[in-house]
């Protein structure tokens, strides 16, 4: 393997890796709102038991997202999301509490917004 064949493959394996990174955040995304819409369901029915284990998942999602961020991108823009994703964790442990299901309406609107922002703008620049 010549220096330049080795070049190409480490590239493209670190290529591969952050394309990798990004779609893992719209799987998180996909799933904070896939568990978002069934708490949703869960708390007009009265399920008690998956309304809690779907607020749980979408906390921990959010609380993934939240972790994830890398200040060496932008402080800003990372100050300002690590603000919006535990202001969102909050609203998700209060409606665990007070079922207050068009309060997390405004939670379902937030990450899908955000999810759009991922999927229209970070993940197209990818291509």
């Amino acid at each position: 393997m010549t220096a330049n064949e080795a070049y190409d493959t480490y590239r493209n394996v670190l290529i591969s890796t952050a394309v990798d990174k990004l779609h893992v955040v719209s799987l998180l995304y996909e799933g904070a709102l896939g568990f978002s819409k069934k708490a949703l369901e869960a708390m007009k029915s009265g399920d008690e038991d998956t309304k809690v284990d779907s607020l749980n998942r979408v906390s921990g999602i959010l609380f993934a997202l939240r972790d994830s961020l890398d200040e060496s991108i932008d402080k800003d823009v990372t100050d300002y999301l690590r603000a919006l994703y535990n202001f969102l964790i909050q609203k998700t442990i209060d409606v665990n509490v007070s079922d207050d299901y068009e309060e997390f309406g405004i939670v379902i609107r937030y990450i899908e917004q955000l999810s759009d922002i991922w999927n229209n703008q970070v993940m197209r620049k990818e291509d």
